[in-house]
């Protein structure tokens, strides 16, 4: 990708688009607002799964300024909880059951002390962590990857990991005292691991066909809103200043979606590596590929069986 390329350029490499459907969690704002407005160009089909039905229409709006013939649905889809995730799939199934991709975006980060999910987890832990896991898992169970169809599943982690030993896994899964950055590193770290896990399509217990192709990728650093949410701990003059300071010194979320874009088009794909910006760093910068890092590669099937027997433990 030559540095003077466009985004829009870019997008232009990909015009096998049109019809097909992609799932996009999160999608109301910052790199999921960015992923769907990629898409919609493209001219694909996008469902967007949303906590906020009242967030999610006001996007659509404004998507829909952007490009007036563009196909757009919306699901409420809360990743802090089973019971929601039991219905988003539901819809799936009645709906979507021809969905060619999904995007595993959406996430909390640096919340209030204190929270948990509605099954009673920590806040980020069962947020970014737990309900991707749960969410796949449900999908199975209700024969959607049954379908002869193949699709790409891209889990989206972050450039901030932790080293995990085997014996931590299940007090980080259920713990409720850790930092928020700590517990948010933990998150994405056991996330991209699930994903690393996944692409050997070895497990008996989250069973994913090899027709479907699972990716995974960092974004950098983008100014999206994730410190500015209702749920942040970080003070409203803080978060303001901060998403100034990163409109200045990183890329946009228009451009960090392009490592997503391309894992989802992109005809020759390779699930043994991630995608991430080629910056100093990888902080910014157009999409490249990159080995999974050891920390990603170190928790086996441990982190799938462990997660399960949480999970399986869990009254909701």
């Amino acid at each position: 990708m030559s540095k003077n390329k466009s985004i829009e350029e870019y997008l232009n490499q990909y015009n096998h688009v049109k019809g097909l459907t992609y799932i996009v969690t999160g999608a109301n704002c910052g790199l999921g607002y960015s992923v769907c407005k990629h898409l919609l160009k493209l001219g694909g089909h996008v469902v967007m799964a949303c906590r906020s039905l009242e967030k999610a229409k006001k996007a659509k709006i404004r998507l829909l300024e952007l490009t007036p013939d563009a196909k757009i649905s919306i699901e409420q889809y809360d990743q802090a909880d089973f019971k929601s995730i039991d219905k988003f799939v539901l819809q799936i199934k009645n709906k979507y059951i021809d969905f060619n991709g999904l995007v595993l975006n959406a996430g909390i980060y640096h919340p209030k002390k204190g929270l948990k999910t509605k099954d009673g987890f920590p806040i980020t832990i069962g947020t970014n962590y737990l309900g991707v896991y749960y969410l796949l898992k449900h999908l199975m169970d209700l024969g959607i990857w049954n379908e002869e169809i193949k699709r790409r599943i891209v889990f989206v982690g972050s450039l901030s990991c932790s080293k995990i030993n085997h014996s931590q896994i299940e007090e980080i899964l259920t713990s409720k005292r850790s930092y928020p950055i700590k517990e948010y590193a933990q998150s994405k770290t056991l996330l991209g691991s699930l994903a690393y896990e996944l692409t050997k399509h070895q497990s008996d217990i989250l069973i994913i066909p090899k027709r479907i192709k699972i990716l995974f990728m960092h974004p950098g650093v983008t100014s999206t809103n994730i410190v500015g949410s209702k749920d942040s701990s970080y003070p409203h003059w803080f978060s303001k200043l901060a998403k100034r300071v990163l409109n200045i010194f990183v890329h946009s979320p228009d451009k960090a979606a392009l490592g997503i874009i391309e894992l989802l088009f992109i005809k020759e794909v390779d699930e043994d590596k991630i995608l991430v910006p080629k910056g100093l760093f990888n902080i910014t910068g157009y999409p490249i590929n990159k080995n999974y890092s050891s920390n990603l590669k170190m928790l086996g099937p441990s982190l799938i069986k462990i997660s399960q027997k949480i999970i399986s433990e869990t009254n909701y």
